[in-house]
């Protein structure tokens, strides 16, 4: 992973508005230009090789005369490609018990950006929302959970397999600043972290998606760009790894749907960042687990 600043790009947000305070009265806004925000496509591709070369060359000769002589030449050569099975196993785990596993769509999330200076012209709130190319809205996202099967229901154990989430939106200000990121983390099998059903409530321990990774990058457009510490009209990378805090998932009855409370994920003197998550069911199946699942 490459070093990049230290300075989260979120709070970093709040840095690019710190310093206009004392010029946002004379127009700083001049030579800022707006920044369309386009999620990034992605494709996957997947090349799976099966491959065996056999080449048999068989000859039988016989050549029989009056003293019986029998000359025979046999050759078998067998030619074997050492990749003629090339499957992935990143993802094999043999199988102890049957989970339930339930996707969950974050529409109707919040993202949001607040206290910042110049009285909050920092500020925003994103929502996860289509279409996802305007400013405000960012997304698509998800998380797929796991829960132990409990008389043909969810509960028990809780396991955060996987999240994913786009962050592409814009903040228009003395100064136009595009963030650009896709966070994530797992997946894995046995939760990036894990809780216990209480009730229709979910503590995670730790309080945290462990491991998310956002990557990326900034982009600050206007002339006091460098008054945040940041190059007018350059792109600043972003590779971070970190434990994101996260709240109680508050499930309903049947657990097609949860909310998580305003979290502070972020926070500073110039800006704090939170998450409010919405999750709406999308698919639910009993998969395979293993043991760390089924005690």
């Amino acid at each position: 992973m490459r070093a990049f600043p230290k300075t989260s790009l979120f709070l970093g947000l709040g840095l690019c508005f710190a310093s206009l305070v004392a010029c946002s009265d004379d127009g700083g806004g001049e030579g800022s230009e707006d920044v369309d925000d386009t999620a990034g496509d992605s494709t996957e591709s997947t090349d799976t090789a099966d491959s065996t070369d056999t080449d048999i060359d068989t000859t039988e000769s016989t050549d029989t005369t009056e003293s019986t002589d029998t000359d025979v030449d046999t050759t078998e050569s067998t030619d074997t490609d050492a990749d003629t099975d090339s499957t992935d196993t990143s993802e094999t785990t043999e199988s102890v018990c049957e989970v339930w596993e339930i996707t969950y769509d974050l529409t109707d999330s919040e993202f949001e950006i607040k206290d910042t200076p110049a009285a909050g012209a920092g500020d925003q709130v994103n929502v996860v929302q289509e279409p996802y190319t305007d400013n405000d809205h960012v997304g698509p996202g998800n998380f797929v959970l796991r829960f132990q099967d409990v008389d043909g229901d969810p509960g028990g154990l809780a396991a955060m397999v996987s999240y994913d989430m786009s962050l592409h939106f814009v903040v228009e200000s003395a100064v136009t600043v595009a963030t650009d990121l896709e966070t994530s983390a797992g997946p894995d099998a046995c939760g990036v972290t894990t809780g216990t059903v209480n009730g229709t409530t979910v503590a995670w321990e730790p309080a945290a998606i462990v491991g998310m990774e956002s990557m990326g990058q900034l982009l600050c457009t206007g002339l006091l760009c460098s008054l945040g510490g940041f190059p007018d009209g350059e792109p600043v990378p972003q590779d971070e790894v970190k434990d994101q805090p996260a709240s109680d998932f508050v499930f309903n009855a049947d657990f097609s749907g949860f909310t998580m409370a305003t979290t502070v994920i972020e926070q500073d003197d110039n800006s704090t960042v939170t998450w409010t998550y919405v999750g709406t069911e999308v698919s639910r199946e009993l998969v395979g687990a293993p043991a760390c699942m089924c005690n």
